[in-house]
């Protein structure tokens, strides 16, 4: 038997977490069954496991998750992410003062189990950057093993034969919903994450506590963000903004743009970065939706584009917005794109100029992380980065 203490956010530099934990289980490969038993869970959490859900459902992996709904930890959208995964999903919940409040997640194939058991919610600070406590136990599967005792403890739960196990359906989320038992993602982040719900007005502290450093998320775990933004929607009669939600992915992309004549508002990106990006294989044209992030926090129209490949084997793809209606900048600084992956085939963008704020701390950044790397003839810089740093230097972009 192998037994480890998962330690996380306390000692950072040892980077461990949850989070690294499962990642490592699910990409040994070794393992044909995963369930999940946690009390609550966001949008966060639950959208770092979908690639490896998705990933392990391909292989035959047999999945199962119980979720609890109590204290309104668990938003609409974890739930409703869940139920995107295709598994067998539940909740537990009754009308009792007792909640739900396991965290457990456990890895099986025929002959050994890993078991994690400890104080991590299926939430990005739980999984990664709250300071937690578990225990990894790994054995062979046999009757005197910790494995026959948590199936014997757990067996209603795990065969799905007790009372107050609820199917997972979109009904019974829109049901939680305006029961108000769940609220929404937002809300769970506001009360849960950053504790802003109820928050008083501004008075002299009693005591005044320091910040400690957040623990960084571990190679392979990638939460979505869910963001509210402000789309401009344009009829004949009227132009109106509406209030959507967005789900964004991990992938940025920070991108120098060429001068390119008095058509600099096709940008211009390598075959490299078309590929792991954009998604764009040798060959074929790429069909895309992008939409602009304004400098006032709003979306412009979606606009559809497919990539152009050139002569000098690069792709293009038009940008329009305010920016590229503008010269293109004098001097050695030049416009710096930054993109947003939300999926596939939709994409978020937004073009910083030297006169922008915000432009320095970008530039800064992407010429540090790509100093010591071979760069485009034409000497333009590109990086592809984590959302969560861009966030950080640029928190004013809806991402």
């Amino acid at each position: 038997m192998e037994t480890i203490i998962i330690g996380q956010g306390y000692n950072i530099e040892e980077d461990s977490s949850v989070g690294k934990e499962l990642v490592k289980q699910f990409e040994s490969n070794i393992y044909d069954s995963f369930t999940c038993l946690v009390a609550f869970a966001s949008y966060g959490g639950v959208s770092a496991l979908t690639e490896y859900i998705e990933e392990g459902k391909a292989k035959g992996m047999k999945i199962k998750v119980v979720l609890g709904v109590d204290q309104k930890a668990t938003s609409k959208e974890a739930l409703e992410e869940v139920l995107t995964w295709d598994i067998d999903a539940r909740i537990y919940h009754t009308s009792s003062n007792n909640i739900f409040h396991p965290k457990v997640y456990l890895f099986e194939n025929r002959d050994i189990f890993t078991l994690i058991v400890g104080s991590n919610n299926l939430t990005v600070p739980g999984l990664v950057q709250n300071i937690e406590c578990s225990l990894l136990i790994k054995d062979t599967i046999d009757p005197s093993s910790v494995h026959d005792d948590f199936y014997r403890y757990w067996k209603g739960i795990l065969e799905g034969t007790e009372t107050h196990l609820y199917p997972l359906t979109q009904k019974l989320i829109e049901d939680l919903y305006n029961d108000k038992i769940i609220t929404s993602e937002e809300q769970r982040s506001k009360r849960y994450d950053d504790g802003t719900d109820k928050k008083e007005d501004k008075k002299k502290e009693t005591i005044t506590f320091e910040k400690a450093t957040i623990q960084k998320f571990p190679d392979g775990f990638r939460p979505k963000r869910l963001v509210k933004v402000k789309q401009v929607k344009t009829t004949k009669k009227v132009t109106k903004e509406v209030e959507k939600s967005v789900k964004i992915g991990s992938a940025v992309l920070i991108a120098e743009i060429p001068r390119g004549g008095n058509r600099w508002k096709q940008a211009n990106f390598s075959k490299e970065v078309f590929h792991h990006f954009f998604g764009v294989e040798e060959g074929q044209k790429n069909h895309i939706k992008m939409t602009n992030i304004k400098k006032d926090g709003t979306l412009g129209e979606v606009a559809k584009r497919v990539s152009v490949k050139v002569k000098s084997h690069n792709y293009r793809y038009e940008l329009l917005c305010e920016e590229t209606k503008l010269p293109y900048p004098p001097g050695n600084d030049r416009p710096i794109g930054i993109f947003v992956k939300v999926d596939d085939r939709n994409f978020l963008y937004q073009l910083l100029m030297p006169s922008d704020d915000a432009y320095g701390k970008i530039k800064g950044y992407l010429y540090m992380e790509t100093d010591d790397k071979k760069h485009r003839a034409d000497g333009m810089r590109r990086h592809i980065a984590d959302v969560e740093a861009i966030h950080a230097l640029y928190p004013e972009l809806i991402i």
